[in-house]
């Protein structure tokens, strides 16, 4: 059976469903991205700092992979924004995704957990632990979910993959409110803190 034939099988909604999931990734893991490489690139001297805390590369191509991590961060993103591109943004993501967690998991059998995870520079990053190579991990398997849900939806559908993303920026930009707003005291509650 072709690949076209049996994408024809398939019923409208799934195919729907499947492409508005891939969308909704796809956002949320683009923002990721663009927020991290647009930081690495105007606060470069931060971020080179913290790649070369690393440990793992010559010291002659610090400079350079620093550029080169900026650069492909942002391009992923704008691959994955754009539909067109998002097979290969999402397979590029999945990709930079795991060199991230392998290069935290190194750190962390090191012992050197005093390390910046160094996602964003200029903002305070979670130091090194096998809670953050985890998440970086499952970032990574969503980073994949653009391409399954357009193979199972059978092509792109700019519209829905538009709404899609742009949900996806929001998830991602509702998550990070989440992680910086402060504890609320709820009246009361005898000091118990609730969060946010």
């Amino acid at each position: 059976m072709s690949l076209s034939a049996s994408v024809s099988l398939v019923p409208a909604w799934c195919a729907e469903a499947g492409q508005l999931a891939a969308a909704l990734s796809a956002g949320c893991i683009g923002t990721m991205f663009l927020v991290a490489g647009v930081a690495k690139l105007r606060d470069h001297d931060t971020f080179l700092g913290t790649l070369a805390s690393y440990r793992l590369l010559p010291d002659w191509s610090y400079e350079s992979a620093a550029w080169a991590l900026a650069i492909a961060e942002t391009g992923v993103a704008l691959l994955l924004f754009s539909g067109f591109g998002a097979l290969v943004g999402g397979l590029a993501a999945a990709t930079l995704l795991v060199v991230f967690a392998l290069a935290m998991g190194v750190n962390v059998l090191r012992g050197r957990t005093d390390l910046s995870c160094g996602c964003t520079p200029g903002v305070v990053s979670e130091k090194l632990s096998w809670a953050v190579v985890l998440r970086t991990v499952a970032c990574a398997g969503v980073a994949l979910v653009p391409c399954v849900g357009l193979a199972a939806g059978g092509g792109l559908a700019l519209p829905l993959w538009g709404q899609g993303v742009a949900g996806g920026v929001c998830l991602y930009l509702l998550w990070q409110a989440i992680q910086v707003l402060p504890p609320v005291q709820v009246p009361g509650s005898a000091g118990q803190e609730h969060s946010a």
